[in-house]
């Protein structure tokens, strides 16, 4: 029987280093400001790196993780004892970060199973977390593929950016998306299309930033057919937790209570959203499984 391993990024906002004697392994994003290169969750928070953008109005690059620091943590697996790895990295339309865990794999020489979340922060942590709940309960590597690749199709995000300046210039963005940005009072409503590997691309278009909002939940209800009982909720967000709370009472007027978390995006999403940025995500539960088990 194989003993596997879980491979993330720091998208999925779990803490590095901290996990690895549960068999997870997370390595850092890089996130750039003025010139100067930072380890996300390690050197740099998303909270420093949002203030950084309200005070400076400064365009942040961000990029996968080093192929050192990949390495280095596939080394570090392959000395534990380990013979097989299950890779969940953040959405290969954002990010080459699956890829470059794949190569790490290759040069190391131990068997990989990718997962390509085609998402990020919330549902992302939530694989990670179910991913670590079927190697426990002795699932072979085929039987945790096919259950997760099932959920990412399950799953969904939704985002609305008061401007698109910072995902213009970050090339995470359609072009069909980045034509809304030449119109006068126009607030996109984003959906990462699965089709394109989780590349962000439009959904709806309204006048005002809480019209947006509303129409987040309204197509994830509706649409989507999220309800109360079946699924896990996110709202985050780039500084305005005040409109992401009053979003969530919105959400419970919707559908009743239901299990939601608000808190803040990912430095590397937030980063391309800018302050003012929400993003919604929902994903179907496994086996009842909360956020905190």
């Amino acid at each position: 029987m194989s003993k596997i391993a879980v491979l993330a990024d720091s998208g999925c906002q779990l803490p590095i280093g901290s996990l690895e004697e549960q068999g997870i392994y997370i390595v850092p994003l890089t996130i750039t400001m003025s010139n100067k290169t930072y380890l996300d969750l390690e050197e740099i928070t998303a909270i420093d790196v949002f203030e950084r953008m309200k005070e400076t109005g400064e365009i942040v690059k961000t990029s996968q993780p080093s192929t050192g620091s990949i390495q280095a943590a596939v080394h570090k697996i392959k000395e534990a004892g380990y013979d097989h790895i299950i890779a969940l990295s953040i959405a290969t339309g954002l990010s080459s970060t699956l890829s470059g865990m794949k190569l790490a794999c290759d040069m190391v020489g131990i068997p990989v199973t990718l997962i390509d979340t085609k998402g990020t922060a919330s549902n992302h942590r939530y694989l990670v977390r179910v991913a670590k709940k079927l190697i426990d309960d002795g699932k072979s590597i085929d039987e945790i593929e096919s259950i997760l690749t099932a959920m990412v199709e399950q799953s969904g995000t939704l985002i609305m950016a008061p401007n698109l300046d910072h995902l213009k210039k970050g090339g995470r963005i359609t072009p069909a998306v980045a034509m809304l940005g030449n119109l006068l009072k126009i607030v996109p409503v984003m959906k990462l299309n699965y089709n394109l590997g989780g590349k962000i691309d439009s959904l709806d278009k309204v006048r005002t930033i809480k019209k947006a909002n509303l129409k987040i939940i309204e197509h994830m209800v509706e649409v989507c057919g999220v309800n109360n009982q079946d699924y896990i909720i996110a709202i985050e967000h780039v500084l305005v937790d005040e409109l992401a709370h009053s979003m969530k009472q919105a959400l419970f007027d919707k559908i009743g209570k239901c299990q939601v978390i608000v808190r803040e995006l990912p430095a590397v999403v937030g980063a391309h959203m800018g302050v003012g940025g929400v993003g919604y995500q929902y994903i179907r539960k496994y086996e009842g499984l909360s956020w905190n088990e």
